[in-house]
């Protein structure tokens, strides 16, 4: 081998060695690690916003859970009473068919 063969040569291997080195150090800051910065600031706004949303649905949780207590104390009763005044309704209703039943007998008969 002359000397511009073993110069191309090693310049060669020189520039192999150099582009593995820069996609070895690329592929390392990007590999997802939580040490960069980036990754770092994302993950610390993903966790907060995490945190916020779970903070919240609780919250929502606690509030319609003292809706339904509060619903149970004031509507229960007057769903009571509607039932009875459907009762009352009822018999009176059949009590009228009754004595309607009765008028159209009397009716027919006379």
């Amino acid at each position: 081998m002359d000397g511009g063969s073993l110069a191309a040569l090693a310049g060669g291997a020189a520039t192999a060695l150099g582009g593995l080195t820069a996609l070895y150090s690329a592929r390392r800051t990007t590999a997802g690690r939580v040490r960069t910065s980036e990754a770092a600031v994302l993950w610390e706004q993903a966790q907060g916003m995490r945190a916020e949303l779970v903070a919240q649905r609780d919250k929502a949780e606690q509030q319609r859970d003292r809706l339904i207590e509060a619903q149970a104390t004031s509507v229960l009763p007057a769903l009571e009473g509607i039932n009875a005044a459907l009762q009352q309704l009822t018999a009176a209703t059949a009590d009228n068919a009754a004595a309607l039943a009765g008028i159209a007998a009397r009716l027919d008969a006379g």
